[in-house]
């Protein structure tokens, strides 16, 4: 998040890091990458570019400290006691997310840093992985290591590709959806994603072991049956 220092004259409004990065992510759904810049932000936002440039050197920090601003929330550490609950609950809050307007244009302006122009924009693309990816793949690593704790996974479960096929998984199901799928999803969220869940959690349990192995209680399916397999 931006910094704000205190200077002399009239106090600065705490709120306005909050709007302008809420009049950006506007503007960019109005403009797209190559029209969004910061006078139309400030200007959206009733303000002087003066505002923004305090805050921000470029348009493009601007672009990840909003993302981050609206993302940071789906940040959670559910702590069910199981891994099947634990990534329902993430999948369900990130569905939720992704079906409403701000999830789009998140998703927009993600992909258009990755594809416009990406050598002039390293520098942005890195701030963006470190600050919104890093932030999200460190929340789904203490799940997975909690997971590991309770004897769910193994230690050397690979965690990025576990969290690369549950976000991906996420946001390609919210973009297929009809109209009347997605009133039916946000409507019940954890029931959209259960089966998602499901698939992705067997896809990284352990392999079976040649000998004897734990019974290992596992989240079922809408209904909350509990189901009882023999790894």
């Amino acid at each position: 998040m931006p910094s704000e220092p205190s200077a002399a004259g009239r106090p600065r409004d705490p709120d306005l890091s909050g709007r302008l990065m809420t009049a950006a992510l506007e503007e960019y759904t109005r403009t797209g990458w190559a029209s969004f810049s910061m006078q139309g932000v400030a200007r959206r936002a009733g303000v002087g570019k003066s505002a923004l440039y305090l805050r921000w050197a470029t348009k493009e920090l601007l672009l990840v400290d909003s993302l981050e601003s609206v993302t940071r929330p789906l940040v959670m550490d559910p702590n069910t006691g199981s891994l099947h609950g634990d990534l329902l609950e993430v999948a369900s809050s990130l569905l939720q997310f992704y079906l409403g307007p701000v999830g789009w244009v998140t998703m927009r302006v993600a992909m258009d840093i990755a594809v416009e122009e990406p050598e002039l924009h390293a520098a942005d693309l890195d701030a963006y992985q470190t600050k919104v990816v890093g932030m999200h793949r460190a929340a789904i690593s203490k799940i997975l290591t909690s997971a590991v704790e309770r004897g769910e996974l193994n230690a050397g479960a690979d965690k990025r590709s576990m969290a690369s096929c549950l976000f991906g998984g996420v946001v390609v199901h919210s973009m297929a959806l009809s109209p009347s799928e997605r009133e039916r999803a946000c409507s019940d969220p954890r029931a959209e994603m259960e089966s998602m869940v499901a698939f992705v959690v067997r896809g990284i349990r352990p392999e079976p072991s040649s000998g004897p192995g734990p019974t290992v209680l596992e989240s079922g399916d809408a209904d909350g049956l509990r189901l009882q397999e023999l790894l």
